[in-house]
């Protein structure tokens, strides 16, 4: 049960989208993710191949000084739903964030990352496993999101989610 819902978690940061035109990369990312997102996964690999999954997901840039995101809310699968919640801050040239309760709980803790265009790919750490989530922004609403863990010398995908944002993205965030 550890595992699904430590692979579950990794998921969620993924839903970040990519960059648009007169706005950082970072902003744009942040600022495309904003709303309510739903959709289907699949485990892929280890014990629990073949587990298909339901996430319902609402996403909000940080607000204060720091720039990043926040997403929050629960996935499912069968009849057992598990809350979740994840950080991506920018930190310099790189990121920071967690899942869940981070590395030290039963979380992920995020390394780094690079956001360009469409695509972010984020370095996920859990003890001695390293990981990553590659997230394709397909359309304004749609994204391919791909966790992958490092085996030996390469990375093997073992979640594959789609999400799909429910309503209009600019209702979220939108007043300051």
């Amino acid at each position: 049960m550890r595992y699904r819902s430590l692979l579950l978690a990794a998921a969620l940061i993924a839903t970040v989208p990519a960059a648009a035109a007169a706005e950082s990369d970072d902003d744009a990312f942040f600022r495309q993710v904003a709303g309510k997102w739903t959709g289907p996964g699949q485990i892929m690999e280890g014990k629990l191949k073949g587990t298909h999954f339901k996430c319902m997901l609402d996403g909000a840039p940080v607000t204060g000084k720091e720039t990043g995101f926040t997403l929050d809310g629960k996935c499912r699968a069968g009849l057992f739903s598990h809350p979740m919640k994840a950080v991506f801050i920018r930190d310099g040239n790189s990121y920071r964030g967690q899942f869940l309760d981070g590395e030290d709980g039963d979380g992920l803790a995020v390394t780094g990352g690079s956001i360009e265009e469409r695509t972010a790919v984020i370095g996920l750490k859990r003890e001695k496993v390293e990981g990553a989530l590659v997230t394709n922004l397909v359309g304004e609403d749609d994204l391919n999101i791909t966790l992958l863990i490092k085996g030996g010398t390469r990375f093997v995908p073992v979640i594959s989610l789609t999400l799909q944002r429910k309503g209009d993205p600019m209702t979220v965030g939108a007043i300051k």
